[in-house]
């Protein structure tokens, strides 16, 4: 008996499964409509990337080989369409990540979990620095999503980008208003501080420990 692959669950194969759900495609086709919607927004477009994401998902069994054409001399291409398998995967899959809130673990959570091992200054410097880039990132995708609304693409293929745009303008005030309790000294302390604080905490561990 074989054994069942696992769908591959990377944002770049559910977006090359949900475009065959549409119809069967070429994965230049693929990569052109992702473009087209911006999907290239919260998805890595790189390379040979939807090539390998669609051998992943043909040898799984969630995709298949449709047809295979030749114009001229220009290498042949093959459309590819998704099998029963894929599609149960991919709906089931969808509703999933619609459903349940997951931790990604965020770089920038990450960073913000260690931020006091550098300068006071230098973390305010280096906040606002991160303000203005967001800045520049979300003018940047709201014209851009203003384009695609002018050209007469559905909001329904944009809403991907919207959503990429409230997580960063989130973010931006977010870190503003850290930025302003640190200039202001209600979240700020000094490395004795810190230092106090652990010992004091160690102390309740192992209190806690001995009973």
């Amino acid at each position: 008996m074989a054994t069942k692959r696992k769908l591959p669950r990377t944002p770049l194969a559910l977006a090359v499964m949900n475009l065959l759900m549409e119809h069967p495609m070429h994965p230049y086709e693929m990569k052109s409509k992702m473009k087209e919607r911006g999907h290239d927004q919260v998805i890595k477009l790189k390379g040979g990337s939807i090539y390998d994401t669609v051998e992943r998902l043909e040898a799984g069994g969630f995709v298949e080989a449709h047809e295979t054409s030749r114009e001229g001399r220009r290498p042949e291409r093959t459309v590819y369409a998704i099998t029963d398998t894929g599609r149960d995967e991919i709906t089931d899959w969808l509703a999933e990540l619609l459903a349940q809130p997951v931790n990604e673990y965020p770089q920038f959570g990450a960073a913000l979990a260690f931020f006091a091992a550098l300068d006071k200054d230098e973390v305010v410097r280096l906040l606002k620095m991160r303000i203005a880039l967001l800045g520049g990132q979300i003018a940047g995708e709201e014209t851009q999503l203003k384009t695609f609304m002018e050209m007469g693409l559905p909001r329904l293929f944009l809403v991907e980008g919207e959503y990429a745009v409230a997580l960063k303008r989130a973010e931006s005030e977010w870190v503003r208003n850290l930025v302003h309790d640190i200039e202001n000294g209600k979240l700020w302390i000094t490395k004795e501080q810190m230092k106090a604080v652990g010992e004091t905490f160690e102390s309740r561990n192992e209190g806690g420990d001995r009973e």
